[in-house]
């Protein structure tokens, strides 16, 4: 009996954090994980997430490019971050900013940069592959958009 006493209270008090978000907290969501495969077996996998505010026709996104190898290991990221104005009839891109890791020990970022222009938000990297005394450099470029009524690509 006491068990079931424990139980059912701790159940009660699983409900009760579950069901006490504030409602004016912001809703976090991502979306669909888009994969490109590339010939040696390695993959860009890209991701779009975001916080949009309640209140206002706002929006922060971030939209990140992963190089990851063939056994899964992340070689090197870019990310774009933007903060969108939109309206239903226009939008706009009013702040931009970029980031990047290089994880692995045989990958470094030699360069990186981030711009606005109209409703988009472009970021830009090179990364170096050293192997041995051979280095070959990896170019990506992440661009991510914000449409009138708010949908991000």
């Amino acid at each position: 009996m006491k068990r079931f006493f424990v139980a059912i209270l701790s159940l009660v008090m699983l409900c009760s954090v579950m069901f006490c978000t504030p409602v004016s907290a912001a809703s976090f969501t991502e979306s669909n994980t888009v994969v490109e495969y590339l010939e040696n077996g390695d993959y860009i996998r890209t991701t779009i997430s975001w916080v949009e505010n309640s209140t206002r026709s706002t929006k922060t996104a971030e939209k990140t490019k992963e190089h990851v190898s063939a056994n899964g290991n992340i070689l090197w990221t870019v990310t774009v971050r933007g903060t969108f104005y939109y309206n239903g009839s226009t939008s706009s891109c009013t702040a931009v900013s970029h980031s990047t890791t290089a994880p692995s020990s045989y990958w470094t970022i030699k360069s990186a940069s981030s711009s606005k222009s109209g409703n988009k938000a472009t970021a830009t990297a090179t990364a170096t592959l050293k192997v041995g005394s051979t280095t070959s450099d990896e170019t990506m470029t992440v661009t991510l958009t914000c449409s009138a009524n708010g949908t991000l690509s």
